[in-house]
């Protein structure tokens, strides 16, 4: 009887164990299922994008420390027809001030250096005038008044020797700190926000003066090393680089080869998608900081960009969430790297063309979309984009009726004002074919009859044209939506007066 009753308690918890296991592998295969749908899904949705000619670079998608979705597309050198490949490097940018941030803090940890210290506490160097005033954490949250970035000129038909020297990567870290502690400051530390890539320059030159090494050098033993960071290198002009991709800026007239901006704890490495995902995952654990210091990193600001990130709490799906953004953008790249902590997601966007029309952020948006089983719009053409080259090639007549066609065509056809005006614009200066960009404007104003910068930028274009009459009635008019639109008031005051 007891013999029984054993066999019968192990029949029952057999079958108890049989049961759990097939709820385990059915729940398994279903989220293996949901997965490849969200791959298939995603692969869409950029397949289109790369197709409108609105991405060319490398994508990689991560949920819960997996690689939902990684693909890359386009060209990594038009020139000679080379495909962007997983390996592809490219120039991050100013995705490069987390790093910084983060050996700032790795610092701080260590006693080596304040975040309430002054420039002149680790810099001997720099004019006390304002190495007194300016502090560490100023310099990460950008409010040290310092200028935005010495490697841009105001006017690039005059590009100084100095500026064409630091982008060809000849001067060492302190001779440009040198230069920039020489520069006035748009405002007195503390008072106001101003983004400074020249602040992230400066923050380097400490990390270099209290360790004795070069800022390249803490970064490879502290951060990329730790990381598993292989693919990561400086983004220096003369090294040979296997696998970089070119750098191309993307106008409404061509796509053209585009400048190399000197490398810089600011912004100056290499890298690929695969490599910042070890960084990012590297993040979740305290090898690289402790929470303490990444509370500091990650934490909500009223600033737009501090330690590195842009830190905000969005609504998607119904759902509140704490999102982290690091972006970075040369005149041949731009990137994303989006982090949902709370999901351990991660969306990184690397592009090796740089076009007038910024779009990452709202493919990061549409993907998160999809991760999140949520209705989602996918890409449509650019009206503005598809109207530029048959204003080069037909002319404005053969340009306005297809404008009408592609209008009439919602669901593949995307009308932007901004996207419009930027056409205008590129036609009246650039091109200086003034009754085309004045025929451009004047279709923005119809699409967009409530939009005061529209109205706005017809005014300049009959200004240009000579046409003072209609100048003033435009701008007459964009003042009337907008009583707050100070260039208008002055146009208006510089009209009359002539």
């Amino acid at each position: 009887m007891k013999m029984r009753t054993l066999m019968g308690n192990n029949i029952r918890l057999f079958a108890k164990v049989a049961l759990s296991l097939a709820v385990i592998s059915l729940a398994a295969t279903e989220t293996h299922s949901f997965a490849q749908t969200k791959a298939k899904r995603i692969d869409e949705l950029m397949t289109l994008y790369h197709k409108y000619g609105q991405f060319n670079g490398v994508i990689l998608v991560a949920e819960r420390g997996q690689v939902v979705y990684e693909r890359a597309f386009g060209q990594a050198n038009l020139e000679w027809g080379i495909p962007n490949t997983l390996d592809t490097k490219f120039e991050i940018a100013s995705m490069t001030k987390p790093m910084t941030a983060l050996l700032i803090m790795q610092l701080v940890e260590e006693g080596k250096i304040r975040l309430d210290g002054k420039v002149s506490d680790y810099i001997l160097y720099y004019p006390r005038e304002n190495g007194t005033k300016i502090t560490v954490d100023q310099l990460l949250n950008h409010t040290s008044g310092l200028q935005q970035d010495i490697a841009f000129s105001d006017n690039p038909n005059d590009v100084p020797p100095i500026i064409t020297k630091i982008n060809a990567d000849l001067l060492s870290n302190d001779e440009l700190v040198k230069l920039i502690a020489t520069r006035s400051l748009r405002f007195e530390p503390g008072t106001d926000y101003g983004y400074s890539s020249d602040g992230y320059a400066v923050l380097g030159a400490i990390i270099e003066h209290v360790s004795g090494k070069s800022y390249w050098q803490v970064l490879a033993e502290r951060i990329l090393k730790p990381a598993g960071m292989t693919e990561t290198v400086p983004a220096l002009l003369t090294p040979l680089v296997p696998r970089r991709a070119s750098g191309y800026r993307q106008s409404f007239a061509s796509i053209e080869n585009a400048m190399h901006i000197g490398a810089t704890p600011a912004g100056g490495l290499y890298s690929t998608a695969r490599d910042l995902h070890r960084w990012e995952r590297a993040l979740y654990g305290n090898s690289l900081a402790s929470q303490r210091s990444k509370d500091l990193l990650f934490s909500l600001r009223k600033v737009i960009t501090a330690y590195g990130w842009k830190t905000a709490e969005e609504e998607w799906a119904g759902k509140r969430r704490k999102v982290l953004r690091t972006t970075g953008g040369l005149p041949g790249f731009v990137n994303l790297l989006l982090r949902v902590p709370e999901e351990e997601r991660v969306i990184i966007l690397l592009s090796n063309i740089r076009g007038g029309v910024y779009r990452l952020d709202e493919i990061a948006a549409v993907v998160n979309r999809i991760l999140d089983g949520a209705r989602y719009e996918t890409p449509k053409r650019s009206i503005a984009e598809s109207l530029a080259p048959i204003i080069e090639h037909s002319g404005v007549a053969a340009a306005l009726t297809q404008f009408r066609q592609m209008q009439a065509r919602p669901v593949e056809y995307s009308l932007s004002e901004s996207e419009m005006n930027s056409l205008g614009y590129h036609l009246l200066y650039t091109r200086k074919a003034v009754d085309v960009a004045v025929a451009v404007f004047r279709l923005n104003v119809e699409a967009f009859p409530t939009s005061a910068n529209a109205y706005d930028s017809l005014g300049e274009a009959y200004m240009v044209k000579g046409d003072k009459e209609l100048a003033i009635r435009n701008y007459q008019r964009s003042l009337e939506l907008n009583r707050q639109n100070t260039n208008a008031v002055e146009m208006l005051k510089k009209l009359r007066a002539n």
